[in-house]
């Protein structure tokens, strides 16, 4: 599930997900990073450069946490002067839908990932080096 916090003047939101297994399954299997509601698109998760962003249409992680973990994050400035309890709101009400979008593809991309490294693994198990 994905973590919104907020540290100084900055909103950081940290997917469950590690930032090469974004990359991984945008490579392999890049529908399943789109959240699909009655057949139209209405969220989804990409790579990109830089410090990333997020909306209600979608995120972009750019970057990973600086922990052993390597989770994908996205961190956005945008909150100075105001006091804890309004931040907290304005936050929820800017990113709410957004997180809630995020947290329903993460709960998938586990399997998808499994998917992934089944599929590849017999993939390579059918490839032989000749001498």
């Amino acid at each position: 599930m994905a973590k919104i916090t907020i540290a100084g003047d900055a909103v950081v939101v940290t997917s469950a997900l590690k930032l090469e297994d974004i990359k991984t399954v945008e490579k392999y299997r890049p529908q399943a990073l789109v959240l699909m509601e009655e057949e139209e698109p209405i969220f989804a998760i990409c790579t990109t450069k830089g410090a990333g962003s997020i909306n209600e249409n979608g995120a972009s992680f750019g970057r990973e946490t600086h922990d052993a973990d390597k989770f994908a994050s996205i961190t956005m400035i945008d909150i100075a002067g105001k006091s804890s309890e309004e931040i907290k709101e304005k936050v929820a009400d800017e990113l709410g839908s957004a997180i809630i979008n995020l947290n329903k593809l993460e709960a998938a991309l586990p399997a998808v990932l499994e998917e992934i490294a089944a599929d590849k693994a017999l993939v390579m198990s059918n490839i032989t080096i000749a001498q």
